[in-house]
């Protein structure tokens, strides 16, 4: 009798281990994303990546595992409560529609003179917006003869017909002018360069009202030969067809001392730094006399030998700066095309703070997977400082920010207090090279406009990971895990994607300052 209560006990266990493992949801540590199914008709699972290690319990031929990390052969996968070790060699990994999906993501064109984005992938679907002839698109994922896109230019997604998209990007149309056509310059002194470039060699200068002839137009540039014989390439916003008119010299007014007119490369530029500092001369030991922020625009005065230029910024300060810092191409908008670097706090061997039922570790794990998604969506480049139970170091997560020059650096936490009764989100920043307030005040504002959480305001916090980090950094706290009225809000899935969503909303309120 006991040995068949014995026997029948064992078949329980082993039972109930097989059943956790094929459903790795229920799992309190399942957080990676890889599906593999057992090849061997039986597996074991031991505690460690070694054939000598104790032996947890065995896996049957067609069990699904989650697979959370590899190494050496090995496949650590959730196991019960805890985790364990299966040979790599008798898995076979799941390609999942989610994957796939993703592996489509690319860059796509307009061909159509007009065309439709619609809202579901079918003639019969509400159209969204009309896109025209080469607009870019990100295109997500593909079902049967639609595409569905991110168009950046306008923030919207939807559906489009394969048919009007290629990946071949339209190439600039180059105007010919008929045996050359006479221009004359309107800068007073009008840079001639060897290629379409600002930073290209000066081949020569000419003045204004001088006469140049031009060969054809690429742009907003022009190949064109001087009066002297020179060639070269000049900014087509400096010349015109039309000759200048002749005055009585008596007439002339004679003009101020003071006055400044813009060169060959004069116009509005774009700062590319973090934070950019204005000098009073052209060089790095000058007084600083006020500081620009990324994006920012500036109208470009003059540039001297050294690659400075003159600038006059939107407050209407006069200064120099390092034209490496300076870009006449008008940035993007929005969170496309930008880098984010997301820290979900904790991990691994560091709960974080902890609830009644749920880990601070685990919850800002699920927050930046569902910003993952809604960021990448829109064209940006996400990296995650993890993306399963691990632990990296304070150090190593500020080290990833920088080593990928993050645009932009998000620390999600979750709060905790030993007053019960603690509640709402605030936003962390660090006063550093890069004033990360205004950042701060976007993510704070709009998590709360998401979320209808009580807002504890934007502060400066000295925290490790936006200190020590020269990105623009910044850390949320999304609620208290330690009041058990919040607790049971914040650990739900509609909570998560609304903090998602404020906190992209933030980032795209940001970068459209």
């Amino acid at each position: 009798m006991k040995k068949r209560l014995g026997s029948l006990l064992l078949a329980t266990v082993l039972f109930l281990s097989l059943f956790t493992v094929v459903n790795p949801a229920e799992s309190v540590l399942a957080a990676a994303t890889v599906k593999a199914k057992v090849n061997a008709s039986s597996l074991n699972v031991r505690a460690k990546a070694s054939t000598s290690a104790k032996k947890l319990g065995t896996l049957k031929k067609g069990n699904t595992v989650t697979i959370s990390q590899e190494k050496s052969g090995w496949s650590k996968i959730p196991y019960g409560k805890t985790y364990g070790w299966v040979s790599s060699k008798y898995l076979t990994k799941v390609k999942t529609a989610k994957a796939a999906a993703a592996s489509v993501t690319k860059n796509g064109y307009v061909t159509a003179t007009s065309l439709n984005l619609r809202s579901s992938a079918s003639t019969s679907s509400k159209t969204l917006a009309t896109l025209k002839k080469g607009l870019l698109v990100n295109i997500k994922s593909t079902s049967g003869t639609w595409y569905k896109v991110y168009v950046p230019s306008t923030k919207k997604t939807g559906w489009v017909s394969k048919s009007y998209i290629t990946d071949k990007k339209p190439v600039t149309a180059v105007k010919t002018e008929a045996k050359g056509t006479v221009y004359y310059v309107t800068a007073s002194t009008l840079n001639i360069r060897k290629s379409a470039s600002t930073s290209a060699a000066v081949v020569t200068s000419v003045k204004k009202n001088d006469k140049v002839t031009v060969s054809k137009i690429s742009g907003k540039w022009a190949s064109l030969k001087t009066a002297s014989g020179k060639s070269g390439w000049a900014n087509t916003s400096y010349l015109t067809k039309k000759a200048p008119v002749k005055k009585d010299p008596v007439e002339e007014a004679k003009p101020a001392e003071d006055s400044t007119e813009p060169d060959s490369d004069s116009g509005v530029y774009y700062v590319t730094a973090n934070g950019l500092n204005i000098r009073k001369d052209a060089n790095t030991t000058a007084k600083v006399v006020t500081t620009v922020k990324k994006n920012d625009e500036v109208t470009l005065l003059e540039v001297n030998d050294d690659n400075w230029g003159k600038v006059l910024t939107t407050a209407g300060v006069i200064g120099w700066a390092s034209m490496k810092y300076l870009t006449d191409e008008e940035p993007v908008r929005g969170v496309s095309g930008k880098v984010i670097v997301l820290d979900p706090g904790h991990g691994g061997t560091d709960p974080g703070a902890s609830g009644k039922n749920n880990n601070e570790k685990t919850l800002t794990l699920k927050t930046a997977k569902k910003l993952q998604s809604k960021l990448e969506d829109a064209g940006a480049t996400v990296i995650m400082t993890r993306t399963g139970d691990i632990y990296p170091s304070l150090t190593k997560r500020v080290e990833i920010s920088e080593k990928y020059k993050a645009d932009v650096f998000i620390s999600i936490h979750y709060n905790a207090s030993t007053s019960k009764t603690a509640n709402g989100v605030d936003t962390f920043y660090y006063k550093t090279n890069v004033n990360e307030y205004e950042l701060a005040k976007c993510i704070q504002e709009e998590v709360i406009k998401a979320t209808g959480m009580k807002s504890r305001g934007v502060k400066e916090g000295n925290f490790q990971v936006i200190r020590s980090n020269k990105q623009a950094s910044i850390l949320v706290e999304l609620g208290f895990i330690s009041n058990p009225t919040e607790e049971k809000v914040i650990a739900t899935d509609a909570y998560q994607t609304k903090a998602a969503t404020g906190i992209f909303n933030g980032l795209e309120k940001y970068f459209n300052l």
